[in-house]
């Protein structure tokens, strides 16, 4: 699963077309520090989603399967008034054919209500999007 992530960019709007318009590549080629846009389509945005996140990479860590990233513009600060957003992606091993989707989030910012919604809008929209990448991987196996 995380080496199929390299592939990303590309692949969640091939996989997901209904929501993810595009991801374009603004700075760096996926190191930290790299800079990347994720383009919603409208469909997407409809029921208060946001037209895009910018996102900067902090930290990758190949052996323990984690990416750092923080908002820097759009996203959940645009949506939600949050004046920092930063997450974690991890993919934890359970066993040799199964691993878990691990998402943490940290913020500055924002109301009580406003963080339920930006956490309950991302775990519903990581796990679309996980279980249709891990669909996808199974089936080009």
């Amino acid at each position: 699963m995380w080496n199929s992530l390299k592939d990303q960019n590309t692949l969640f709007p091939k996989l997901m077309p209904e929501a993810i318009a595009s991801i374009e590549m603004i700075q760096g080629a996926g190191e930290p520090g790299t800079i990347r846009q994720i383009n919603f389509t409208p469909m997407a945005t409809a029921n208060g989603g946001f037209a895009f996140v910018k996102e900067k990479l902090l930290s990758i860590d190949l052996e323990k399967f984690s990416a750092v990233s923080e908002e820097v513009e759009g996203g959940n600060k645009g949506a939600f008034g949050f004046t920092k957003w930063v997450h974690e992606i991890k993919i934890v091993p359970v066993d040799d054919k199964t691993s878990k989707l691990v998402f943490s989030a940290e913020y500055e910012g924002g109301s009580e209500d406003a963080a339920s919604k930006a956490v309950a809008r991302a775990k519903e929209y990581l796990t679309k999007a996980f279980k249709t990448f891990e669909e996808h991987i199974k089936s080009s196996a």
